[in-house]
């Protein structure tokens, strides 16, 4: 077993762990990697090594969370251990003086290619990294990357930081001002295939690293074989670093998605309790106990607010049929579940007008039971999906959190209720409320807005014929 010495959080879900591996530390080279398992009968997953301090004897590895295993990596502290560390793997990069070298990141392939910039500019490379992100809060080891770079350019999706922009832009300007002799792109598929679609244009040799698309390091399960110059290779034993001008990125594309669905089922494996008695899911109930107990109240106060997930600014503006906002992930969900302290006097319910039980339906989320979060919100609201999306929560609910008693932003209850709604309904486990005999007796509605329908929907309950 591998010690976590360190962590360290660049974003919601990109993070860094410092791990026990003194033989991995002294072997590691630029390109080499690890498989990773959190259990025994666990996944394994492959890993690229960002450091190594082989008089520490530990390695950095940089995780973002995706999956099963690497939220489950995400919920390591220093101190905890990983079941399994096994490498160093796969062929280290060919590092040489080429000259003057581009070095074009995007996101988290800062970690696999921060060892990289290092050894060029340790061999009398010029170094000119271009650094890219969607979001400022996506852009890693810039003060790493600046200390072996002789110039770094960051381009941002948004703007947010650097200048807005994709990471094709910033490198194409290198390419028309100098002459460049070599290219090294690291990051999700897409980018890499845009980037030596341009830099073929210009002539420029382009090697990139595929190791997004392992899966057990070995070459034994097949999942990470690939075409290069119409030759099929394997990513983890013959790589994971190719010619870029070779790789059939469209088939890399297509196989990248054979595992969706499976990723999706066992992110179910997520929960804390598979059922729990409708009678006992009050604060002082155990599994609430031991909810509260399995983080500090420091650590759930420390995780960033989640921000809503939304259209591309450019596809919205020739559409209309679609949500702007898109809801959360389930993944998304259960991280933000874990920022609500369970209060034993919780403000939050103080703002609710129909006083949902707000503490419970969250904490349900938090152990993965979606459908229970939804029954709690029915209870005292008949219009969770709409209210989740329209109520004025920061003016309500949300205002009364302690969170914001801390000068933080506050647990985004509507988010949360918006969720476990929608699931409900997506699911096709919607409950319909018991409905009593027909009294014979009408009743009319004056306005359709949540107010109107909700009494509408209580009145029928109880066997008024209802217009509205």
């Amino acid at each position: 077993m591998n010690k976590v010495v360190s962590k360290e959080r660049f974003s919601e879900k990109v993070f860094k762990l410092e791990v026990e591996a003194p033989l991995i530390a002294k072997a590691r080279r630029a390109g080499h990697f690890v498989i990773v398992r959190t259990s025994e009968k666990g996944e394994r997953i492959p890993l690229t090594i960002a450091e190594a301090d082989i008089q520490k004897g530990t390695i950095t590895l940089v995780i973002q969370e995706v999956g099963l295993t690497s939220t489950r990596l995400g919920e390591l502290k220093p101190g905890g251990y990983i079941t399994d560390v096994v490498g160093p793997l796969g062929q280290a990069t060919h590092i040489e003086n080429f000259g003057t070298v581009v070095c074009a990141v995007g996101g988290v392939g800062a970690a696999p290619m921060l060892p990289i910039v290092q050894a060029l500019k340790a061999a009398g490379n010029k170094v000119v990294t271009v650094l890219a992100g969607r979001t400022k809060e996506l852009i890693i080891f810039e003060k790493e990357m600046r200390e072996s770079s002789d110039e770094v350019i960051i381009m941002t999706d948004d703007g947010s930081y650097g200048r807005k922009g994709l990471v094709t832009e910033g490198v194409e300007e290198v390419l028309k001002r100098e002459k460049v002799n070599k290219c090294f792109a690291i990051g999700p598929a897409i980018m890499m295939k845009f980037v030596c679609l341009l830099t073929r244009k210009y002539e420029i040799p382009t090697d990139v690293s595929l190791n997004t698309i392992m899966v057990d390091g070995t070459g034994m399960c097949g999942a990470c074989r690939i075409t290069v110059g119409g030759k099929t290779r394997f990513v983890c034993v013959d790589g994971p670093e190719f010619d870029g001008h070779q790789v059939d990125f469209d088939e890399m594309l297509k196989r990248m998605g054979a595992f969706k669905s499976i990723e999706q089922k066992e992110m179910g494996k997520l929960t804390v309790c598979k059922s729990v008695p409708a009678d006992k899911d009050g604060r002082s109930a155990a599994w609430r106990e031991e909810l509260r107990k399995s983080m500090k109240v420091k650590e759930r106060m420390d995780i960033p607010r989640v921000r809503m997930n939304e259209l591309d600014a450019e596809y919205r503006s020739h559409t209309r049929k679609e949500e702007v906002n898109q809801g959360l992930t389930q993944e998304q969900a259960l991280r933000e579940s874990k920022r609500c302290l369970d209060c034993a006097n919780p403000g939050c319910m103080e703002g609710c007008p129909v006083s949902i039980d707000i503490p419970r339906f969250i904490k349900y989320i938090e152990c993965g039971a979606f459908i229970e979060a939804a029954k709690t919100l029915r209870e005292t609201s008949a219009l969770p999906a709409v209210c989740g999306r329209v109520c004025p929560q920061e003016k309500q609910c949300e205002a009364k959190c302690i969170h914001v008693k801390s000068r933080k932003e506050s647990v985004a209850i509507g988010y949360l209720e918006r969720f476990a709604a929608d699931y409900e309904r997506e699911s096709g486990q919607m409950s319909v409320p018991r409905m009593k005999e027909k009294n014979r007796r009408k009743i009319a509605v004056v306005g359709s807005d949540p107010a109107g329908l909700s009494f509408d929907g209580d009145m029928a309950t109880y066997g008024y014929e209802v217009t509205v």
